[in-house]
């Protein structure tokens, strides 16, 4: 190669090189500040219900800069709460957590034109259930079609609406609360978005922006009831996965569930009875088939079908261990799924094969 030559491949080398430069562009954070400050998490442990969490800290940066709290699940770190900075840059981040289970929260700022992202340390923070749950752990079945499991979406807010239908207004308030019962044992988040008169026994769509419908029917009307003191299912399903490690599962679109009024003298409307089995137990169980919980023989848990025998002060309607630890399973710390996008053996898949809802 002559001396011309190489001056010319030099040239050459140094203007990719300024190309390549110019496309990856400096450090994200080049140029800004590293935030400082300081976090304390106050208390860490509570019973569900009886408290919450009380953060305070101190952060560098302009007045105003967001601060979140998140926390940990299977697929990264997901925002639960946000405040901003105040003069000086002090924050208090204030709410409620009654999530059962142990759960990693940490408190991150994100990068501003002038500051770096900043995420302090991560804390543990224990959440009891406030009653001593009976039987095993391990009593718990899981839906599944093929040994594909059934999951709702923690990304999605469970937008729902109540039919009070045969049990009149009254019944808004103790539906909510069962509602309430199963967002503790799972992590998700749900919405009361009003009434509506949609069942989802009829298999008929739902109105829009509803992502589940509770039902109080008749037998009288539907059939599928009889014998039934109630019906609850996951509804429509659709092939999925899961964000955090591309497992394949059948994402439940459209949870529903039917209560059967034929049986409103038998089962009294309460959650808790000396004496008799009441209607919530009978809810909280269909709320459970709603979002993957199938029947299991262990009679002591809220999944068993069938009649169950009192506790040593009668009947109440709270998740027992297996009950709560298959709701870990198909909660929230799971992660969010994803579209199924491949071309398999899901993508056809008759998914109307699957029965959409169990009967109690």
């Amino acid at each position: 190669m002559t001396h011309r030559k190489r001056l010319s491949a030099l040239a050459l080398v140094a203007v990719l090189s300024l190309v390549l430069t110019s496309f990856v562009g400096p450090p994200a954070h080049a140029g800004k500040a590293r935030t400082k400050g300081k976090v304390s998490y106050g208390t860490t442990s509570w019973t569900a219900g009886a408290s919450g969490y009380a953060i305070k800290g101190k952060a560098s940066g302009r007045k105003g800069r967001s601060v979140r709290l998140q926390v940990k699940w299977a697929d990264g770190w997901h925002t639960i709460d946000k405040v901003r900075t105040k003069k000086k840059g002090t924050f208090s981040i204030t709410g409620d957590l009654d999530w059962y289970g142990t759960h990693k929260l940490r408190v991150w700022l994100p990068q501003t034109r002038r500051d770096r992202a900043r995420a302090f340390k991560a804390k543990k923070f224990k959440i009891a259930v406030p009653w001593v749950p009976r039987g095993s752990t391990s009593s718990y079945l899981r839906m599944s079609y093929e040994g594909i499991n059934f999951q709702w979406d923690p990304c999605r807010t469970i937008k729902y609406r109540i039919n009070p239908g045969y049990a009149g207004e009254g019944v808004i308030p103790f539906t909510q609360a069962a509602v309430e019962l199963l967002e503790r044992a799972t992590g998700f988040e749900t919405k009361y978005v009003g009434t509506t008169t949609s069942v989802p026994a009829s298999r008929q769509p739902y109105q829009k922006g509803t992502d589940m419908v509770i039902a109080w029917s008749h037998q009288s009307d539907y059939p599928d009831l009889v014998q039934a003191v109630g019906l609850g299912g996951p509804g429509d399903l659709k092939p999925a996965r899961r964000r955090s490690n591309n497992k394949v599962v059948l994402d439940i679109r459209r949870p529903g569930v039917t209560m059967n009024m034929a049986y409103a003298a038998t089962y009294p409307f309460t959650f808790d009875d000396p004496t008799t089995e009441p209607m919530g137990l009978v809810l909280v169980h269909e709320l459970g088939h709603a979002f993957g919980l199938e029947h299991f023989a262990d009679n002591i848990q809220v999944m068993h079908p069938g009649d169950r025998p009192p506790g040593p002060t009668g009947y109440h309607s709270t998740y027992e261990a297996g009950d709560l630890a298959g709701f870990r399973a198909q909660g929230a710390q799971g992660g969010c799924l994803k579209p199924y996008r491949n071309r398999g053996r899901w993508s056809a898949i008759d998914l109307d094969a699957i029965p959409d809802f169990t009967r109690e």
